[in-house]
């Protein structure tokens, strides 16, 4: 049986990716938290509920999210990360529109650096503009329009969608032992992220009331948890930790499979970042860039086409060896893969597919790195 979850910050929460102190993180994303910090909260929840020993047997557990989620008192609406298939430009009349990068043969006398049989991306027509920042998290309906190819306007973006997450800086000093006062020159700083509700600006006051919803982060898995306060992320930051309904976490649509099947092909667009082997291209895949989904096996693909933002580093801290982990470098969420379907998909697909980890190991899937939502592609001839 498999669960749902949300967690609540009831203070910024302070997570590091690994990069030298003195690098912040910002709107890149790199402050949001790792799938491994999330899957190692609740198998450490799970220990200290049941009693159970720190063991192997913990990291068998597996864990899908964080994915983040707009809370209200009509429910929790899942946000997912801006696809990296889509920009935002704006034109000589100060008109902002979301284009979209598709797959696209080039003529026979344009040529590529791309690795042999991918297809390089492009705009579907000519757009004089320049690129401007939107929002950064989309909301799940309008993500699942924008995979079966609809245009999204940048105000419906802007009104439902999340621009970026609200960041904290607390600046903090060294005390001499022997003193006890502030030694010279020794400051640092810690980031955080702020899910709180944000108050708002009302015309001609100082000040406006409050928003009517805050943020959350929203967790899949098979372990199962009692109401709790607990410890997410850096300096010990209290979170709330408590069931949700089934139905919050993100739903398939129900003719999502036929629309894969008539096209021929499919896009997994990540909602966590993925850890590949390879760098960018999934190490189940052949040199011909061909191979079965580690989720769905029968489910033969050929990757012809990936967009790719710049790579995430990804740390953490081992419980288990009481040590830091090893830097790792991930593609980002929002990264969209699109690939043909080499043969005729094994019944009931799409189950396998929806927000299944694409990772290359298996203890990364199950840590929820590389988690993708599929939708309809028609394959370029």
């Amino acid at each position: 049986m498999r669960h749902v979850y949300s967690l609540e910050g009831l203070a910024p929460l302070v997570f590091r990716s690994g990069k030298p102190f003195g690098a912040q993180a910002g709107a890149d994303g790199a402050a949001f938290p790792p799938p491994s910090s999330l899957a190692g909260l609740l198998r450490t929840l799970h220990a200290d509920q049941t009693g159970a020993p720190f063991s192997d047997a913990l990291r068998e557990l597996a864990v899908a999210g964080p994915v983040l989620g707009w809370r209200s008192a009509a429910g929790i609406l899942p946000l997912l990360p801006k696809p990296a298939d889509a920009i935002y430009l704006k034109n000589e009349q100060d008109e902002i529109q979301v284009m979209r990068l598709a797959p696209t043969r080039l003529p026979a006398s344009c040529g590529t650096d791309l690795p042999s049989g991918l297809l390089p991306l492009m705009m579907p027509h000519r757009l004089e503009g320049k690129p401007v920042p939107g929002a950064q998290y989309w909301p799940l309906e309008g993500l699942l329009r924008w995979g079966q190819g609809e245009n999204l306007a940048f105000d419906y973006l802007k009104t439902h969608g999340l621009q970026e997450l609200t960041a904290v800086a607390r600046t903090h000093v060294a005390i001499d032992r022997d003193t006890k006062v502030a030694s010279d020159g020794q400051l640092f700083q810690t980031g955080g992220i702020d899910l709180a509700p944000r108050r708002l600006a009302v015309s001609g006051k100082p000040e406006g009331g409050w928003a009517e919803r805050d943020l959350v982060f929203l967790a899949h898995s098979e372990i199962s948890l009692s109401p709790t306060l607990a410890t997410f992320g850096g300096e010990r930051r209290l979170s709330r930790l408590q069931p949700a309904g089934a139905n919050v976490w993100p739903q398939r649509p129900a003719a999502l499979e036929a629309s894969i099947l008539a096209a021929g092909g499919l896009s997994l667009t990540l909602a966590t970042p993925a850890l590949l082997e390879a760098g960018f291209r999934p190490g189940w895949l052949d040199e011909r860039l061909q191979g079965e989904h580690p989720a769905c096996p029968g489910l033969r693909l050929r990757l012809r086409a990936a967009a790719i933002e710049r790579w995430l580093p990804v740390s953490g801290w081992d419980l288990a060896a009481h040590k830091p982990r090893a830097m790792r470098k991930a593609v980002a969420a929002g990264a969209v893969y699109w690939f043909e379907l080499l043969s005729e998909p094994p019944a009931d697909f799409l189950a396998a597919l929806w927000l299944a980890p694409l990772s290359d190991k298996p203890q990364d899937r199950r840590d929820g790195f590389g988690l993708a939502l599929p939708a309809p592609w028609t394959p370029v001839a």
